[in-house]
């Protein structure tokens, strides 16, 4: 079953409470929860924004080949980008899926990505300091032209840069700590040096 667990907001916090109370369960209909998103997105306040879904895959997809491909002409001419992460699932939805964002792209289009990951821990590791995954077969950074999303584009490199200047800054001060304890050694070493002299010439 596919259910709307929160209207459409600005309210990250809202958001993110909600999607820690989905829990697997039943079976996967990607094409009906494609078609609930885009209803969904149809109701969106700003209708200048662009409309994306991001869809997330972990089982198997029952869709057939020629099911999806109908749905996706129909997303393009509604002029809706649709990201999947597929995870898990690799020999069962990757062709699948690839035929879908294949008919949303056309022939010109490079707005839709497909991201597949193969089963086994490495997703959990990635998300634990490992590798950043990256959104398709790109050249592009981060997997994402900066001329089709340039708002998504800048947000990640900020984030990147933010992050490269917070390693930097706990590495001076790592670097400045160990540099003061070395120079309180030394100087007791010194002290205890002239003490031990004096002792001695005394």
């Amino acid at each position: 079953n596919c259910e709307v667990l929160t209207t459409l907001t600005p309210d990250t916090g809202r958001i993110l409470s909600k999607l820690h109370t989905v829990q697997p369960k039943g079976k996967i209909t990607f094409g009906t929860g494609i078609r609930v998103a885009h209803l969904a997105l149809k109701h969106r306040q700003g209708k200048n924004h662009k409309m994306r879904i991001i869809a997330f895959v972990g089982s198997p997809v029952h869709d057939s080949d020629k099911d999806l491909v109908k749905l996706a002409k129909r997303l393009k001419k509604e002029k809706v980008n649709v990201d999947i992460i597929n995870f898990g699932e690799e020999e069962a939805n990757t062709e699948k899926l690839t035929a879908f964002i294949t008919a949303l792209n056309g022939k010109d289009g490079s707005g839709s990505h497909l991201v597949t990951g193969p089963p086994g821990p490495r997703l959990a590791l990635a998300g634990e300091g490992g590798a950043m995954l990256g959104l398709g077969a790109s050249d592009f950074e981060f997997g994402v032209d900066p001329s089709a999303d340039p708002e998504l584009a800048l947000a990640l490199r900020v984030s990147m840069e933010e992050q490269r200047q917070r390693q930097e800054e706990e590495a001076r001060r790592a670097a400045a700590a160990s540099a003061a304890e070395a120079g309180i050694a030394a100087a007791g070493g010194d002290e205890s040096d002239e003490a031990l002299l004096k002792m001695t010439m005394g």
